[in-house]
């Protein structure tokens, strides 16, 4: 029998092939599922993201052809049966990585913008959603020290909602993004790419 593979803690999207592979909200809840079971098939996978199962074998192939997931064979029932597995139990996307800010922060900012334009209506005022922006003046190691925490913290909720969704599927859990941007405001860097396309 083959042996289980362990995920890496970490895989860092530096390549614009791993980051076009990350980017659609699809196959990052491909990879969020996979998270919670630890590997699975096309067709389970589909029912559990409510999604077409000719469409997540193909998002399955994107993101193995990336090297985000692998064959799980230790877990197929015969060697025509495809079962896959992350590689990595996070996925850190680097600020220099080619193309993040049109792939990945652009629609981020739209659908932020999206979800805060309908925030109003009185079933979303409790739905867990909310807004903060704060000024801080930090010195560079301060600034270092707050990434470091805020990284401890979002590691730990991540943990602990992947562990309470594998003991109990049937609670009622969505699917929510924290956008989290730390950096000087008057960086002369922030304005070098000039006005943003249309």
């Amino acid at each position: 029998m083959a042996e289980t593979r362990v995920p890496v803690e970490t895989m860092e999207v530096r390549d614009p092939e791993t980051l076009r592979a990350i980017a659609h909200p699809v196959r990052q809840r491909i990879l969020m599922q996979l998270a919670v079971v630890g590997h699975g098939r096309a067709a389970d996978l589909a029912k559990a993201i409510d999604q077409p199962a000719n469409s997540v074998s193909f998002h399955l192939r994107v993101l193995a052809k990336a090297g985000m997931i692998v064959e799980a064979p230790e877990h197929a029932r015969d060697k025509r049966d495809r079962v896959w597995t992350n590689v990595a139990t996070s996925y850190n996307v680097k600020p220099g990585a080619g193309g993040a800010a049109d792939l990945i922060l652009r629609p981020t900012i739209d659908w932020l913008s999206e979800v805060f334009a309908h925030g109003d209506h009185e079933e979303t005022r409790d739905a867990g959603r909310t807004f903060m922006l704060t000024t801080m003046l930090l010195t560079r190691g301060e600034a270092n020290e707050l990434v470091h925490e805020l990284s401890e913290l979002l590691n730990r909720w991540s943990e602990r909602s992947l562990a309470a969704a594998r003991d109990d599927a049937g609670d009622g859990r969505e699917v929510y993004q924290l956008l989290t941007a730390v950096a000087p405001r008057d960086d002369p860097r922030g304005d070098a790419a000039g006005p943003a396309k249309d």
